[in-house]
């Protein structure tokens, strides 16, 4: 039970004056009923207030530094700028509870009931508040600095403009959240859902957001300089003008995310979804794709010296008048890609898989196309002089005016190349003379097929002539039409 003595010295004007001559006596408050009561600006650290019913109590400016609240009710209560550092406050119903500005330093809310409190501006760092229920709380502008957030309940909480530094977000459900404006430097949140959160202007340097969901997150003008993104996914996210620069996004999609004015520089996509993007519209720097889906994706005229492509998809994208020098595309695939008038000199081709590309004019001076797949590739005017090229497949290529002096053509493969005009090196000219000879039996081949369907055509219409006349004289033979009486 509480002292008698303690409680009437309280609600007298005597406190302040027993609390600065009795330092050492701790406050008993246990199982006191004080709602409503006005404790504004109140020493009372250190209290027991143990099963106490505190309910609209006002705690505004008080000293509740290590104050014992285990079981105590507090719905409704006001601990305005009230010091409760190191308080622990777990299990307890804080429903309704105003706490602006308060001082909640170390202090400990695990499975605690916050719903529709207003902490903003409050200091929570390295505040426990694990299984925390916090919905529709105001942490605008609150610090909360290397909180642990696991497993707590955030629907509809305001967090524009708060600390979140160093904080643990591990799987918390963040859908929809306002983070606009918030710090969330070294934040440690794998798995963490943003779906749809606004992130606009947040502070994300150093965050592991591994398997993080961001999808239709906006993050326009957010800072990710050295965050991790493996494997998240910011589908449908708007980066628009947002800092990618040193950030590990392996395997992180991006497909239809918008990435206008984005500064992309030293980041990983290897395996990353990109797919249809115009990478013309990002500040991109150094990057590696190593594995990356490009499918689709517009490449057109950028400086990507360097770059590695290795095992990525490119189908169907568009590089022409890209400059590719030493870009490496090893085992990439680029069906269909269009590369018209690139720059691929010494670049790395090796066994890439180049079918019905179209590399018409390219530099491919030096480059190493051993064992690609060159089949029904547009490689006309392009300079393949020097370029190791030992077995490719250029089947069906089309090669004219191409120039392949001294280039390596060890075992390669050149059944129904176009080579007309080309230049050939000194040792590979019976492949001309070889591809003039099938040339003169293709040619002939087609004349004789030519030949064949206008016979077939002949005999088709003297056939129907014929049998015309046929069934004039003999209505017999003539057809009988669905519908209509037999012929007699």
């Amino acid at each position: 039970m509480a002292n008698v003595e303690h409680i009437r010295l309280l609600r007298s004007e005597a406190w302040g004056r027993w609390r600065q001559e009795n330092p050492r006596i701790i406050p008993d408050f246990v199982d006191a009923d004080l709602r409503g009561a006005d404790l504004r600006g109140v020493d009372l650290s250190k209290a027991a207030f143990t099963r106490a019913r505190l309910d609209g109590v006002n705690f505004s400016g008080a000293n509740l530094a290590g104050a014992q609240f285990e079981l105590a009710r507090l719905e409704g209560a006001a601990l305005d700028r009230a010091d409760c550092s190191g308080v622990r406050l777990d299990l307890l119903e804080l429903r309704g509870c105003s706490l602006v500005g308060t001082i909640l330093t170390g202090a400990t809310f695990r499975g605690t009931d916050l719903s529709g409190c207003d902490l903003s501006g409050a200091a929570l760092a390295q505040v426990n508040l694990e299984g925390a229920i916090v919905d529709r709380a105001n942490l605008s502008g609150a610090d909360l600095s290397s909180c642990s957030l696991r497993g707590a309940h955030l629907v509809g909480v305001k967090l524009a403009g708060a600390k979140l530094a160093g904080a643990t977000l591990e799987g918390v459900d963040l859908t929809g959240v306002d983070l606009s404006g918030a710090n969330l430097e070294g934040a440690y949140g794998i798995r963490v859902l943003l779906v749809r959160a606004n992130l606009t202007g947040a502070r994300l340097r150093g965050a592991n957001l591994r398997e993080a969901n961001l999808t239709a997150a906006n993050l326009t003008r957010a800072d990710l300089e050295g965050a991790s993104l493996n494997h998240a996914n910011l589908t449908s996210a708007n980066l628009e003008g947002a800092r990618l620069v040193g950030c590990d996004a392996q395997a992180a999609d991006l497909r239809e995310a918008v990435l206008t004015d984005t500064v992309i520089d030293n980041v990983q996509f290897a395996a990353a979804q990109l797919e249809g993007h115009d990478l013309r519209i990002p500040k991109l720097g150094r990057v590696s794709f190593i594995r990356a889906n490009l499918k689709g994706a517009v490449m057109t005229g950028m400086t990507l010296r360097t770059v590695r492509f290795d095992q990525g998809r490119l189908e169907g994208a568009d590089l022409r008048e890209a400059n590719l020098e030493s870009a490496s595309f090893e085992g990439a695939y680029l069906a269909g890609a269009q590369l018209r008038g690139a720059r691929l000199r010494q670049a790395n081709l090796a066994n890439a898989t180049l079918t019905d590309a179209d590399l018409s004019g390219a530099d491919l001076i030096l480059a190493t196309l051993r064992g690609a797949d060159l089949t029904r590739a547009d490689l006309r005017f392009s300079h393949l002089v020097g370029a190791d090229c030992a077995g490719a497949s250029f089947r069906w290529a089309d090669l004219r005016k191409a120039d392949l002096s001294k280039a390596a053509l060890g075992r390669v493969q050149f059944w129904g190349v176009r080579v007309a005009g080309s230049k050939l090196p000194v040792a590979a000219l019976h492949w001309k003379l070889a591809m003039g000879l099938v040339a003169l039996f293709l040619a002939a081949k087609r004349k004789k097929q030519e030949r064949e369907h206008k016979d077939q055509q002949r005999r088709i219409r003297e056939t129907v002539k014929l049998v015309r006349d046929l069934e004039t004289r003999d209505p017999r033979l003539r057809r009988h039409r669905p519908g209509g009486p037999p012929p007699r």
